[in-house]
């Protein structure tokens, strides 16, 4: 059987942030109707890997960038001057792991990468104007990262470890990071990552938020499958703003009243702190039992991939240092703006210099 191999970037650096996930390359396709409409993708899906070359063979102009949810809040946070590390598997060399590295590298990135049997894996984004994205994605050897390739040593390093949510289905691994980070005084966070994963893991991350200091990371749609999983609430009828000052409050506070109140009653303590993002809305923060909203400039976006991930990062390097919630939501609604403008994180270090120089990386 062929062992992965374990490739390592400056051991002996310290790190302010360890992110743990599925390592993918991005690969944003341009296609008209015709063209979609043939190849019969109309919903995001998985697929094997030879249907992901058959679709790159008949489109070979697409964008190619290093990609999955944890990789790019690593980027996004190097980009930033963070010192940020990144774990997860490629495949043996392949020419999408020579990306997906030399990108990580290039944006400052210390790897921590487990090289599997299977090639590196990738999601296809389907572009169509006027039309929201529509992904394919062959996950290969990223499902392989698993506990035993976990580094102690890296999470010691580390002050926080980000998660992805994409492997909360792989329970020995969280459970893994969880403990090694408990036994190292590493702060962690998770960023949910989809509807489906914050319905289906709600019970296990309510666990990990009374068991462990814990900072987790949903959009509006997220927020709202996790706590009808776990408060059971299913009534979709809100009221509807009765006057000019219901209205006001509505507008102030994009998340139903029940909501928030069940979110400040779960963020009562120092832990768990939760940020809702909430797009052109900003977002919002729980913690401490009181609620932190903060607005953004709404921009009309070229492609919306990475934006949380990025939103993730800036608030986390803020955190990190010892900005107050407001401002790292502030700096988390400025670098997701940053990165509507390109495909996914294909952003370079001068888009985010200005942010890093307000937040001292």
């Amino acid at each position: 059987m062929l062992m992965p191999e374990l490739h390592v970037d400056d051991e002996d650096k310290k790190l302010e942030m360890l992110c743990i996930g599925n390592a993918l390359v991005d690969i944003f396709v341009k296609v008209d109707n015709e063209q979609f409409r043939k190849l019969g993708i109309t919903k995001p899906r998985h697929i094997e890997y030879e249907e992901l070359f058959e679709i790159l063979e008949r489109f070979p102009n697409g964008n190619v960038v290093s990609g999955g949810g944890a990789a790019n809040v690593a980027k996004v946070a190097a980009l930033l001057g963070i010192r940020a590390g990144y774990m997860g598997a490629v495949g043996p060399d392949d020419e999408f792991a020579k990306v997906f590295e030399r990108e990580m590298r290039a944006a400052g990135v210390t790897l921590f990468l487990i090289k599997e049997r299977k090639p590196t894996g990738a999601c296809v984004f389907l572009q169509r104007e006027g039309e929201p994205n529509v992904t394919a994605v062959s996950i290969s050897a990223a499902e392989l990262l698993d506990a035993g390739d976990v580094r102690e040593d890296a999470i010691r390093r580390a002050r926080i470890v980000v998660i992805d949510g994409y492997i909360l289905n792989r329970e020995a691994l969280v459970s893994r990071v969880l403990e090694l980070a408990a036994e190292y005084g590493t702060v962690v966070a998770i960023d949910v990552g989809s509807v489906g994963m914050a319905g289906m893991y709600a019970p296990a991350i309510m666990r990990y938020c009374k068991e462990y200091p814990l900072l987790l990371f949903m959009n509006q749609e997220e927020a709202d499958a996790f706590y009808r999983r776990v408060s059971g609430d299913t009534d979709n009828n809100e009221e509807k703003p009765a006057g000019f000052m219901d209205w006001l409050f509505a507008r102030r506070n994009p998340l139903p009243l029940k909501m928030q109140t069940f979110f400040q009653k779960l963020a009562n303590d120092l832990f768990p702190v939760i940020a809702v993002k909430l797009g052109a809305k900003g977002a919002m923060v729980f913690a401490g039992g009181n609620v932190h909203r903060e607005d953004t400039l709404a921009v009309i976006p070229n492609e919306t991939t990475g934006a949380g991930d990025a939103f993730c990062a800036a608030f986390l390097g803020a955190w990190l240092r010892d900005k107050s919630f407001g401002e790292c939501a502030s700096f988390g609604n400025k670098a997701a703006r940053e990165v509507l403008d390109v495909d996914g994180t294909f952003v370079d270090r001068k888009k985010m210099s200005g942010i890093a120089r307000l937040l001292g990386g």
